[in-house]
């Protein structure tokens, strides 16, 4: 029935300045937004074959800060949480398992973010 996930959506109060920060700070490239008066309502990142979105929280009924599902797969966690001390962003914590590394941290809506790094091979 399920053949993959379309998306997952973090809310947002302000979605064009969260969208900024995911920008700028994790580097993610975004559509063009969907907008309806004049506001951002809607914007999507491509990653693999699902997309990470932003929408208003009056449309997802959830409210901004109370997400906690995201993990974006990274390279090198230790040089990814080095790059957000550049930003301002505390260094959070790194920890290791058996077949990962991650680290979360909060993006300004108050949404909880994790970075991961697989360490153990690929079945």
């Amino acid at each position: 029935m399920i053949t993959a996930i379309a998306f997952t959506a973090y809310p947002a109060r302000d979605v064009a300045a969260l969208r900024r920060f995911y920008t700028g700070v994790l580097g993610l490239t975004f559509s063009d937004p969907y907008c309806e008066d004049g506001t951002e309502k809607y914007a999507e990142a491509q990653i693999g074959s699902g997309c990470f979105s932003l929408m208003t929280s009056d449309w997802m009924e959830v409210a901004p800060g109370s997400c906690a599902a995201v993990a974006f797969e990274v390279d090198d966690i230790e040089r990814s949480f080095a790059d957000l001390g550049k930003h301002g962003i505390p260094t959070p914590e790194i920890h290791e398992t058996p077949v990962c590394k991650l680290g979360s941290f909060r993006d300004p809506e108050g949404n909880k973010i994790t970075l991961h790094q697989l360490t153990a091979p690929a079945r």
